[in-house]
């Protein structure tokens, strides 16, 4: 759904799409998949190769570890936004909006993959296996309920008690209509942001309490790629980057920012079915709690040019580990770009740099969002994964 871009667009291109599209990642619709790819230009083998004695399967699917909470916190409870419950019944193809998926010959098919959460779209065959390249940072959640001509009418609700602090009547971005509610979590947590894109209708307004299971809007279509057909609610879970996108958005693009900070790129997303199932188990987990299992992909030394705390550690506490500001942060990100931990680091450096990236036996930039460049156990940073680095630490 938002934020990703092939690395052939020219820079003309990416700023206006950048602009264009609060989502930032192309419409709906996915693209063609791409051709085999000549045995000489193959990459490096998706996979390891096998051991001699493989592991036993798992009993059940596996998923995130759920981190064992202390009894003293009670964070927010959360839930799903719509009466579709597909999701905690182990009925995917129920649950999620399928994308259409167009063969090289031509044939589409509608995957119901394509409305989860991660890596799921624009496959791309290479000689040894697919690869998907395009990531889609929510969930495009299906309606239960449609009337005679086909419209939805499933009511989306608050996931927990908030307050909507954007709404966007603007039918022309991905996006389409959408709000924001920030959730506060906790001194030690910070506030998260749940996102509702595609609304046929907004039945609330900026700076409204709201709680958990209340009625903000209707189910709709509205945005690029989206038909009647695809009716749905995309749902995004995000942590916010910066309170000075604005800034940001000048230095980098010359179309205007309509949307302020609650514009995509300044939202990320976690994997929100996978932290709605285990708050479900564990009422009163925070998303701070569930990204504290999550493993790291890489990590990047950005230069403490202040050396003052980053303002994003500020906001999340639970992220920065011990120490004092130092010359240099070492800031730890999984294979969505979601910070993960934040740490003082006395190396100095001049601009940010890759110190470290999980090894792997693809090219790393199919499991950064084109944020890395490289393979193996080596990886730069792209100019994507460069600007992003601006972002996050605020040195723009």
């Amino acid at each position: 759904m938002k934020r990703l871009w092939t690395a052939g667009l020219t820079a003309q291109r990416t700023a206006l799409l950048f602009a264009f599209c609060a989502a930032g990642s192309g419409c709906e619709k996915e693209s063609p998949a791409d051709p085999p790819a000549a045995a000489t230009t193959a990459p490096p083998a998706l996979t390891p190769p096998a051991t001699a004695k493989p592991p036993a399967a798992p009993k059940t699917p596996p998923g995130p570890a759920v981190p064992v909470r202390s009894p003293r916190r009670t964070g927010p409870v959360f839930q799903l936004p719509t009466g579709n419950d597909a999701l905690f019944k182990n009925d995917p193809a129920a649950f999620y909006m399928f994308v259409d998926r167009h063969s090289p010959g031509g044939k589409v098919s509608q995957v119901w993959q394509g409305g989860s959460y991660g890596y799921v779209r624009n496959p791309r065959t290479t000689a040894n296996g697919e690869v998907f390249t395009k990531f889609h940072e929510g969930i495009d959640i299906a309606p239960v309920e449609r009337d005679g001509t086909g419209e939805p009418l499933d009511a989306v609700n608050a996931i927990a008690d908030g307050t909507v602090v954007f709404c966007s009547p603007n039918a022309a971005s991905n996006y389409g209509n959408y709000l924001v509610i920030e959730h506060p979590c906790g001194e030690d947590c910070g506030s998260f942001y749940s996102l509702y894109a595609h609304l046929r209708r907004i039945d609330s307004t900026a700076g409204t309490a709201v709680k958990r299971g209340a009625s903000v809007a209707l189910m709709g279509h509205t945005g690029v790629g989206i038909d009647r057909r695809r009716s749905h609610v995309h749902l995004e879970l995000c942590l916010l980057l910066s309170e000075r996108f604005n800034d940001f958005h000048a230095r980098h693009y010359k179309l205007g920012n309509p949307n302020g900070n609650w514009h995509g790129h300044n939202l990320i997303g976690l994997d929100v079915a996978a932290f709605l199932k285990a708050a479900r188990a564990h009422p009163g987990l925070t998303p701070a709690d569930f990204l504290k299992s999550v493993a790291p992909y890489y990590k990047v030394r950005v230069p403490n040019k202040t050396g003052q705390e980053l303002e994003i550690a500020r906001r999340y506490p639970f992220l920065r580990r011990p120490g004092a500001p130092a010359a240099s942060w070492e800031i730890s990100y999984n294979t969505a770009g979601v910070p993960l931990a934040i740490a003082p680091d006395g190396e100095p450096c001049a601009v940010p740099a890759v110190v470290w990236v999980k090894p792997s036996s693809g090219y790393h930039s199919w499991n950064t969002r084109n944020h890395l460049g490289g393979s193996g156990a080596t990886a730069t940073l792209a100019p994507e994964g460069s600007r992003y680095q601006q972002l996050v630490s605020g040195d723009f």
